[in-house]
Formats: C-alpha cells, sequence, structure tokens
C-alpha cells in the first residue's frame, strides 16, 4: 500500500511540476503512512524527507485561534465586545462601497463595530485583495502590496458575509494587546511548548 501511494504522489510531483510532497496518514493505532518524494527546493537539490522544515504559511491562523480563544477562556477576552477596545486602529471601519470614475474611493460607516468573533470567523469584513473584487481594485489602486495586518477599508459590514482575509492578522495582533507578548513569545509560551512543537517557529 506504502508503494502505491508513494507512485501516486510522485506522479503528482510530475504533472504538476513541484519540487516535493510529504505527506502522513495516521490513525488511532498511529501512523498508517508516512512518505517524502523530491527535492526541499529547486535550488539546493537536497532531497525532502519527513523531518524537512516548510513554511506553513494560513495553517498559522488556527495557532493564533487557539491563543486567542485560551484568552477568551481565562476572561481576559471575550468574544464579542468590539475588538477597537484593545485595536484602536480598527475603530470606525469603513465599508468600500465602490470607486469613483476618477478612481476614489466610495466609503461609508460600517452598521457595527468589529469583534473577536467576527476575526475568528473570517465574518469581520477584511479580505485579501486576490479573493474579492473590490479589495483586488483597491490594492490596486493603492498599490499597497500585502502589508501584514493593514487598516484596509472592509468589504462588507461585519457579521453579514464571510471572506477569507486579514482577519487573523489582526486576531495575532489582539493576542499581543491583550497578553502583554508579542505573539511568538505568547504562542512558544501557551501553545508551542505543551503541545511538544519545538520545530515550529515564525522564522527558522
Amino acid at each position: 500500500a506504502a508503494n502505491k501511494i508513494d507512485d501516486i504522489l510522485r506522479s503528482g510531483i510530475q504533472k504538476y511540476g513541484i519540487p516535493c510532497v510529504t505527506a502522513m496518514a495516521v490513525d488511532a493505532n498511529g501512523i498508517r503512512y508516512a512518505g517524502a518524494l523530491g527535492k526541499r527546493d529547486a535550488a539546493s537539490n537536497v532531497n525532502v524527507n519527513i523531518d524537512s522544515l516548510f513554511q506553513i504559511a494560513s495553517m498559522t491562523k488556527p495557532i493564533a485561534s487557539v491563543a486567542a480563544m485560551q484568552l477568551v477562556e481565562q476572561g481576559k477576552a471575550t468574544l464579542d465586545e468590539p475588538v477597537a477596545k484593545c485595536l484602536p486602529k480598527l475603530a470606525n471601519p469603513q465599508v468600500l462601497e465602490g470607486f469613483t470614475p476618477a478612481g476614489e474611493q466610495i466609503l461609508r460607516p460600517a452598521k457595527r463595530p468589529i469583534t473577536l468573533r467576527h476575526l475568528l470567523t473570517h465574518t469581520s469584513g477584511l479580505s485579501y485583495g486576490v479573493w474579492h473584487p473590490l479589495m483586488n481594485q483597491y490594492s490596486d489602486i493603492t498599490k499597497m502590496g500585502n502589508p501584514i495586518a493593514p487598516v484596509v477599508p472592509l468589504m462588507f459590514d461585519p457579521g453579514t458575509s464571510w471572506q477569507y482575509g486579514y482577519s487573523t492578522d489582526w486576531v495575532g495582533r489582539f493576542v499581543e494587546s491583550v497578553s502583554g507578548m508579542n505573539l511568538q513569545q505568547y504562542l512558544r509560551k501557551n501553545v508551542l511548548d505543551p503541545l511538544g512543537m519545538k520545530d515550529t517557529e515564525f522564522g527558522i
């Protein structure tokens, strides 16, 4: 069975032109499959292995969300009060309704404040440019690039829709504000070390 999985993964590498793939399957009885195929990156020509380190990109979101929920559990934060109490930059959010022919933003005040619940569930109105046409247009006009936790207009009123975006960046800022620690320190002490995640870090 392991050889068959290896063959499938190897064919995926060839078909999609990616440098490598690692995979693992576990159940209640332990590890059922672990495999690593290909090169660690296109430049080094080093074989990837099960212990190779990777950037985990959006999988940082559940880790930051766990940190915020710990603070809620401890009574240091709530899900439904305005986050502007801790994050003043998110006070008085504006919703982008479009652009004038001259490219000027058409903004209006949001109908409700942003809460931690909105940030955790991606219902805050914050969006990445690539996922929402108005935000994409905003990014092009303002040439904002891809900053961390930017203050940008909302694409809809908080709590009225769902959109993948900068919400969890602000969850990280929220954790820092409430805990008094930077996010790396907080996660190391309260999430990563207790779970034995010794290879997970902001920067290697």
